[in-house]
C-alpha cells in the first residue's frame, strides 16, 4: 500500500479540519515519532492508524476503517492490538458526544475499550490557514487523569504534534 490510498481513506474518514493537506500529512512520515500502521484485506487497504510515539505516551491522531469492512469488528481488533503492544498510555481526541450520534457512539466505542473521556478543556489547533480551532475532547487508556496530568499530556500533544 502507498501513502496516497491511506490519504484518500483518510480524506473520505475525516473532516477537512481534522486533518492536513497531502504534503504536510506525507511530510510527518519523516519524523522518528510518527507512524502509520495499514491494515489489508484481500489486497485492499481495511483500515490504518496514524500514530505518535511522544515521551510519555502514544498519541494516536488518526484510526480509520475503510467503508466496506466496517461493522466487522476490524476497529475494535486493531485498537486492542495497539493497546495491547503499547508500553506507554494511549491519547486520542475525539470530537465531543454532545455534537452528534456519530460523535457519541464514537465515545462510547472507545469507552467499552477502556478509555476514559476527558472534560476538561481542550482544542486541536487549526491544521489549515485561516482556520478556528476545533474544539474536541482527549480520551485516555488506560488511566483517567486528574486536570495536572491532563494540562501535561494536551502540552505535549500541543508541542510535539501541532508545533503549537
Amino acid at each position: 500500500m502507498d501513502f496516497e490510498t491511506v490519504y484518500e481513506l483518510m480524506e473520505r474518514a475525516f473532516p477537512i479540519e481534522e486533518h492536513r493537506s497531502f504534503a504536510e500529512q506525507k511530510a510527518l512520515l519523516d519524523r522518528e515519532d510518527y507512524r502509520i500502521f495499514m491494515y489489508e484485506e484481500n489486497g485492499s487497504l481495511a483500515a490504518f492508524c496514524a500514530m505518535y510515539n511522544l515521551p510519555d505516551f502514544s498519541f494516536i491522531e488518526h484510526i480509520a476503517v475503510a467503508e466496506t469492512f466496517r461493522g466487522q469488528g476490524m476497529g475494535r481488533r486493531i485498537m486492542k492490538e495497539i493497546m495491547t503492544a503499547s508500553e506507554k498510555p494511549i491519547i486520542l481526541e475525539v470530537e465531543p458526544p454532545a455534537g452528534s450520534e456519530a460523535a457519541a457512539r464514537r465515545v462510547r466505542f472507545y469507552e467499552r475499550l477502556g478509555f476514559h473521556l476527558h472534560d476538561h478543556p481542550y482544542e486541536q489547533p487549526p491544521l489549515h490557514e485561516g482556520s478556528a480551532p476545533l474544539p474536541l475532547q482527549l480520551m485516555s487508556y488506560p488511566d483517567a487523569y486528574d486536570r495536572d496530568a491532563f494540562e501535561h499530556v494536551k502540552r505535549m500533544i500541543l508541542h510535539h504534534v501541532y508545533d503549537a
